[in-house]
């Protein structure tokens, strides 16, 4: 059984995880930019960065397409 989470950390993490994937991938690319040449763990960096930004953002998308289909959402009072 998986332990409880608070609503305010639940509904955070994907904001977190796209936040911290989109500071990490600018900021590999600024880096590399401003060094003028790219490292292997500069682009394995930003290449982390952008998975974390788009798995926030497929994490956000599913919860909403959950919560429109939930059988608990639709027997709600309006």
């Amino acid at each position: 059984m998986r332990p409880w989470t608070p609503q305010t950390l639940y509904d955070a993490k994907p904001w977190a995880l796209i936040g911290i994937g989109v500071i990490m991938s600018i900021g590999m690319m600024l880096w590399s930019l401003s060094a003028g040449l790219w490292t292997v763990w500069r682009g394995l960096l930003c290449l982390a960065g952008a998975g974390l930004a788009i798995v926030g953002g497929a994490t956000l998308q599913l919860r909403q397409d959950y919560r429109a289909r939930s059988k608990w959402r639709r027997d709600a009072p309006p």
